[in-house]
């Protein structure tokens, strides 16, 4: 399909507009070509893409904008950052756009823009002239990277292998190490809590002391138990009597308001809730000995 059949059918075609941004280039700068295309809007047009010879110059990026129509006309436009080692004195470079006609294309080439390349070498003397006694440049030494790398390596492979040997064991002691640590944590404060209650059986330290202890167990045997009822603590325990005896004397004495007349017994109770803590403690820390010793 020839250019002259497109303007026939009354589409009138627009000579592409590219240029230089600058006059002149050192070899090797960078410089800006800019390709703008005004074309009819019932045209589809393409400007060239990455894989294009730009030749003499290369490509090093491209900008493409969007298509803007107005009143029927549609712009095109597009920046090439480019940069040349050819030697020329004078370099070249028209770009095409490329009109998609049903099974056909055509290339519309801009006019040719001229660049000038800047020497900054006028003249080459032969012989280059060689300098007698030269200083020495004190240069930095460079990071060994490849001795760093070995160095990580090993060190890993060490890692991995001392866990490999006594992965299970560094295991089971911190284990036995947060046990503890938790274990003294929360005797600490349910004794905090106790001891103020006897002294001056506010019934805020009682229930402060055994929502500690239901967070205790439920931290230590893995299981929701600060959210169970005392029914369903106790099953959970195996209908334990003295669990069951120590929660239900608690949960009179907060419920009913009753701790004046069964201080005492509530006393006695939150005695029996860290004595009970207290042997959960030893249990587990022997489950995890014992898996040691079967290891």
């Amino acid at each position: 399909m020839c250019l002259g059949h497109l303007v026939a059918q009354g589409q009138q075609l627009l000579t592409p507009q590219g240029g230089f941004s600058q006059d002149t280039i050192h070899l090797g700068e960078l410089v800006q070509y800019t390709l703008v295309h005004r074309h009819p809007d019932t045209l589809e047009v393409v400007l060239p893409a990455a894989n294009y010879n730009f030749a003499p110059f290369e490509l090093v990026d491209n900008t493409y904008y969007p298509t803007r129509t107005r009143n029927g006309i549609s712009t095109d436009s597009a920046v090439y950052t480019l940069r040349t080692f050819e030697i020329d004195s004078v370099q070249q470079l028209a770009l095409p756009v490329y009109l998609l006609r049903e099974r056909d294309t055509v290339a519309y080439f801009a006019e040719t823009s001229n660049i000038y390349l800047q020497q900054l070498v006028k003249e080459v003397r032969e012989p280059l002239p060689i300098k007698a006694d030269t200083e020495l440049i004190l240069i930095g030494e460079k990071f060994n990277w490849p001795l760093m790398l070995l160095w990580v390596t090993t060190i890993l492979a060490l890692s991995a292998l001392i866990w490999l040997i006594f992965g299970q064991s560094i295991k089971r002691r911190y284990k036995l190490y947060r046990l503890r640590k938790d274990h003294l944590y929360y005797t600490s404060r349910f004794n905090s809590h106790k001891d103020r209650f006897q002294k001056s059986g506010v019934q805020s330290s009682l229930e402060k002391a055994v929502t500690l202890w239901k967070n205790y167990l439920t931290k230590l045997e893995r299981s929701a138990i600060n959210s169970f009822t005392t029914k369903e603590i106790v099953e959970f325990y195996n209908n334990d009597e003295e669990i069951n005896t120590a929660l239900r004397i608690c949960d009179k004495a907060i419920y009913g308001n009753l701790q004046a007349e069964y201080e005492g017994e509530t006393n006695l109770a939150l005695g029996m809730l860290r004595r009970f803590s207290i042997q959960r403690y030893k249990l587990h820390r022997e489950l995890i000995r014992n898996a040691r010793d079967n290891a």
